[in-house]
Order: structure tokens, then sequence, then C-alpha cells
């Protein structure tokens, strides 16, 4: 027996195979995105009203699943799957920059951090491991329940480095806050891990705190760094002080 919305269904796809989803309403995107899980509703309706609740599409992925189970129509895979798609998209990012990257220059790892965990609501960190031309070799993370703090295992960090036989390490860390201003434990705990790795002649190549598009090197830089279409960690400017190596004029 044919779906009572299947002629209407098989319009959307044909939309969907000539213009793509970028030839679609908001509405229209929601309701194509809901039809393996609500098949036997008309998904239309629903999409309006989780427009109606949140506001926009971007509003709708970022909804908590509770909030979206509350719209009449929804289904629990389908809560689930709205709520997982931010996650598909920085996945899909990273997958792509992955093979296109190298991550022996600092600004494209910082890219890829940001991408990671720069919007995580609790603060986490992230290491990328690479060989000596550049490659990435393996991501380590470590999440907190904590918005406000993450521990460092250091030895957790240097045990994956070493199975990975990595060359070099960008390590990063995010303020859920925003602000990438480093705290005195943040900037302890980049020594320490320098430290660590040093007898190991695995090599510390970045060391950074990223949020809300922002990073800021304290191997590097002084200055926070804001994204754009320039990625730029900076020059220290004059009287400015390089936490690691000290530098302190501008070059």
């Amino acid at each position: 027996m044919n779906h009572p919305h299947e002629g209407h269904r098989e319009r959307l796809r044909e939309k969907i195979r000539k213009d793509g989803l970028s030839g679609l309403e908001q509405h229209e995107v929601l309701e194509y995105l809901l039809f393996p899980f609500i098949p036997r509703r008309n998904t239309n309706d629903i999409a309006h009203l989780l427009l109606a609740r949140f506001g926009s599409l971007a509003a709708v992925f970022d909804a908590d699943y509770n909030a979206l189970r509350e719209i009449d129509g929804m289904t629990d895979n389908a809560a689930l799957f709205l709520t997982q798609m931010p996650s598909l998209v920085v996945q899909y990012k990273l997958s792509k920059a992955t093979r296109q990257r190298n991550y022996l220059d600092p600004d494209q790892a910082v890219v890829h951090l940001n991408e990671l965990i720069g919007h995580e609501p609790v603060e986490c960190l992230a290491a990328l491991a690479v060989d000596a031309k550049g490659n990435l070799l393996g991501t380590i993370h470590m999440r907190s329940s904590r918005a406000d703090a993450v521990n460092v295992d250091i030895r957790k960090v240097v045990k994956e480095l070493l199975l990975l036989r990595a060359f070099g390490v960008v390590i990063a860390h995010n303020h859920p806050s925003g602000d990438v201003n480093p705290s005195a434990d943040d900037k302890a705990a980049c020594l320490s891990i320098q430290a660590a790795l040093a007898p190991l002649d695995i090599a510390l190549l970045d060391c950074l705190i990223v949020g809300d598009g922002k990073a800021y090197s304290l191997m590097r830089s002084a200055d926070g760094v804001t994204f754009g279409r320039e990625i730029d960690a900076g020059m220290p400017q004059d009287g400015e002080y390089d936490l690691l190596y000290n530098r302190n004029n501008k070059k």
C-alpha cells in the first residue's frame, strides 16, 4: 500500500535531485530529513511546528533532545538524529580536511582543532599526532565533566603518541566562555607537556587555547586570533612575551 503522502514526498525528492538541498526552504529541509524516521506522518506539518518552536533550522539542530520530543509527531529516532546534525557536519569537515592539510603548518592545525572542540560546552583537550611530513596519524580526545576545567593526563597523551609513533603533536584545549586568554594553570600545563615530550624526541609543535572562533597560541604569540579568511596566529608585538620561547621582539 502506498503511503498517503508518497506523492508529495516524491515531488520533494525530485526537487532535491534537480537543485539539491540549497534549493529548499528551511521547512522543506527538515521535512526531507524526517522522511526515514517518521514514515507514517506528514513531516511537512512537523517541520513547521519545529521552526515555530525553535525559530530556525540551526536552532532545531541545536535543540535539546527532550525539547524536540515535545513536538507533536516527533519520534525518538527522529529527535536523536536531529540532535546529532551539528556533530555530523563537524565529522564531515574534519574527515575531508584530514586529506588536505599539512599539520606542520600551525594555522591549519588551529582550524582543525577549533572545528573539533572550539564550540564544546565543557572543557576538552585534543591532541593531533603528526608524522614528519605533516600527515595526521591520529587524534587524542579527552572530555571533562566540568565547564571550567579539564584534567590533562600527560601519561595517557604520551602513551598514545608513542603508540602512534608521532613525530610531533599539536595540543589544544577549549575555553567554553570564549575567552581564550591563558590562566596560570594553562601555562603550567603547557610547560609540563613540553618537558614530558622532550626526552622522547616528540616535538610539541603548538599549545593552543580555542573557543568561540578564536585561538591563543602559547608558543607563537601573545595575541588571540579571530578566525576568518586569514588564519594567522600572528607574531608578538614589541614588549610582548612568548611563554615558551621568550621571544619579545617583533620580527
